[in-house]
């Protein structure tokens, strides 16, 4: 076996999940074309368990990410400092953008974890639920969806000057 074949072995998991670049795949497959044991372990389902270890860390830094959200949610609620809430929520976008590179989970973990602190904090206060009428939880999932719409720009505006930063270190 030589050191191509122990490349090829790295890059089979991420080949068969077509999530190499051109270049990579031509020289995976070139290297497939002429080597019988590589190309078994393609074709096998053991080149498969090559993708739990990278499974786990990612969904480590989802859970990381999400934790995060669910604490600026609260600090922002708790607190009522608008100026930090501003700024921590851009940085929080930035950031979260730099890690992701796709603005619809900059979207979907700056929304979620703020609407659903904001119903869990509201759905017992007699200000705005009495007796869990449809427009009285209507009324609260509305007003849950307004903050988090408020929060989830301030994270948007941070993913823009990251998206920007990007492009112009480019």
């Amino acid at each position: 076996m030589s050191q191509e074949c122990s490349i090829v072995e790295d890059l089979i998991p991420l080949y068969k999940k077509q999530a190499l670049q051109a270049s990579t795949i031509e020289f995976v497959e070139q290297h497939l074309a002429n080597c019988e044991h590589c190309r078994q372990l393609a074709t096998s389902e053991q080149s498969l368990v090559y993708k739990f270890p990278m499974k786990s860390t990612l969904t480590f830094f989802h859970l990381v990410f999400i934790v995060l959200s669910f604490m600026f949610a609260i600090n922002s609620s708790l607190l009522g400092n608008h100026k930090s809430f501003v700024v921590s929520y851009a940085i929080f976008g930035c950031l979260t953008y730099f890690f992701y590179k796709n603005i619809w989970i900059v979207f979907a973990i700056s929304f979620v974890p703020v609407f659903v602190w904001a119903v869990i904090n509201n759905i017992n206060n007699p200000l705005y639920v009495i007796d869990y009428s449809f427009t009285e939880i209507g009324t609260l999932i509305i007003g849950a969806s307004y903050i988090a719409i408020l929060h989830t720009i301030f994270a948007l505006i941070g993913a823009a000057f990251a998206i920007m930063f990007r492009r112009f270190t480019k």
